[in-house]
């Protein structure tokens, strides 16, 4: 029998929920708004370790299940002369045509001495083409309980995993397809978002497409058989 998407989750949940660690609910479940001293704070910035457990525990499930290779990457120096990240993994698929997953641990500090708030990035391919950041703020006003959070770490690693998934990344906008969806930004000067999710979903398909100028394609399959 096959392996699906749902069997690697299931064997990610199980593990995960042997390692004990901290879990919390929305502050906000009826949706209420967040009082004005709430972005200014991160009351408990320790409990996000969450997020580099559990992408360690993808890890895990991905090389024992699929047959992925783990190597851990050096971070390099950014501009501004600091590591970009602290720590990472490079995932590598058998498959020759799905691409690279990179998992991406930073330590960020906080006010607090000795505090720091652990956030997550999920690439492809290399550092810097970034298809989620977890947590995306940690600020009190922003926090939406564990569980929100650990769904949004899965989604980004299933999506890539299940494929077929795409990046497009021009000098001023960023674009990402999967079949189950997709989102763009921009600063006002890329193209339009259903064309840049039909540019997706054609190189997807196998077709050839022209670019815009100045624009990195990155497209793979499903790491699955």
């Amino acid at each position: 029998m096959e392996t699906t998407v749902a069997d690697l989750q299931a064997l990610v949940l199980a593990r995960y929920e042997r390692l004990d660690l901290p879990s919390w609910p929305d502050p906000r479940p009826d949706g209420g708004s967040p009082r004005e001293e709430e972005y200014s704070r991160v009351t408990d910035p320790g409990r996000y370790r969450i997020v580099h457990e559990r992408a360690r525990v993808w890890a895990a499930v991905l090389a024992e299940v699929l047959g992925a290779s783990v190597e851990e990457i050096v971070p390099s120096t950014g501009r501004d002369g600091r590591p970009e990240f602290d720590r990472g993994l490079r995932l590598t698929p058998q498959r020759r045509d799905a691409l690279a997953l990179l998992l991406l641990e930073r330590d960020v500090a906080q006010d607090e001495a000795d505090a720091t708030l652990a956030v997550l990035e999920v690439c492809v391919t290399r550092p810097g083409v970034v298809v989620a950041l977890q947590p995306d703020c940690g600020c009190d006003a922003c926090d939406s309980g564990s569980q929100d959070l650990l769904e949004a770490v899965d989604a980004a690693v299933v999506d890539v995993v299940g494929g077929p998934f795409v990046v497009l990344q021009g000098r001023t906008w960023h674009a990402q397809w999967h079949p189950g969806g997709g989102s763009a930004s921009s600063d006002g000067r890329g193209p339009e978002f259903d064309v840049a999710f039909d540019l997706c979903r054609r190189l997807a398909a196998g077709e050839t497409v022209h670019l815009p100028r100045h624009t990195e394609a990155f497209h793979g399959s499903s790491w699955l058989g």
